[in-house]
């Protein structure tokens, strides 16, 4: 209908102006971050293409800009559900402006009552997916990058090396370490591995299991494993549950665990 598009597109910048006055007193974080040029121009985005679908009858533009809005605010530190509630804002201000323009035209007020509708929950659609969709792909990498840190194999002496677990492990992440693990010693022509279990946060039958799995590929390629860090409460985990270790080598400390290493290599700490 004509003259609701026309309305629109000429009280946009009242609209904008009122809408980012709502969003501010609102007291949402991300908002009071913004300049207020920076919310202005954000706002006036998301009408202009409202403006778009209203007069085309589809919800492209806006699909298209909620989109582009939910990935970038993803990375940035907004909550979907004060973008939610920025966009519901918007729509809201457009509604009781025309509430009071057509109040006498109810032809008009059920034209905009149903493009809002549809509009608002495309928009709405594509800014939660899109959110979600980078927010997902922003935790696989922070998992990631936690992953390198957490799985790193060091040298310890020549011939011996540390793999210090942290964290909980799956069938997944053990294979990344294995991975990692079988590398190492490949390339370090190590003979001793010290597998440090002082970060995990439990070790059940199937994290007793994984570790065993990475104690065989490691004797496979010619090295002894041990397990280092296996304190009082693991230890009585381990009898308790009835946990076969697959007489694996358990250690109390890194350091027991050196001297072990040493001792298997014919040296001495200092050497």
């Amino acid at each position: 209908m004509q003259r609701v598009i026309d309305a629109f597109q000429e009280g946009i910048d009242t609209n904008v102006a009122e809408a980012c006055e709502r969003a501010l007193a609102a007291g949402s974080p991300f908002y009071s971050r913004l300049t207020r040029e920076q919310l202005l121009a954000s706002v006036r985005r998301v009408f202009q293409a409202v403006a778009h679908d209203l007069a085309t009858g589809v919800p492209e533009a806006v699909v298209a800009l909620m989109g582009a809005v939910g990935s970038l605010r993803s990375s940035q530190g907004a909550k979907v559900s004060d973008m939610l509630r920025g966009l519901e804002t918007g729509f809201q201000v457009v509604t009781e402006r025309f509430g009071e323009r057509f109040r006498d035209d109810p032809e008009a007020r059920l034209f905009w009552e149903m493009a809002r509708s549809r509009l608002s929950y495309a928009g709405a659609a594509a800014l939660a997916d899109a959110f979600l969709e980078a927010r997902e792909l922003i935790t696989q990498a922070q998992a990631e990058e936690i992953f390198e840190l957490s799985a790193r194999v060091l040298p310890l002496a020549r011939g011996v090396l540390l793999l210090p677990l942290v964290g909980r492990i799956d069938g997944a992440r053990t294979e990344r370490i294995l991975e990692v693990l079988l590398a190492a010693v490949s390339a370090h022509g190590a003979r001793v591995v010290l597998i440090d279990v002082t970060g995990l946060p439990a070790v059940d039958e199937g994290v007793a299991s994984h570790l065993v799995r990475a104690a065989s590929a490691v004797r496979l390629l010619g090295a002894a494993p041990a397990l280092v860090g296996v304190g009082p409460n693991l230890a009585r985990t381990i009898v308790a549950g009835g946990i076969d270790l697959g007489g694996l080598v358990t250690l109390a400390r890194l350091e027991d665990g050196l001297h072990w290493a040493l001792g298997l290599l014919g040296r001495s700490q200092g050497r």
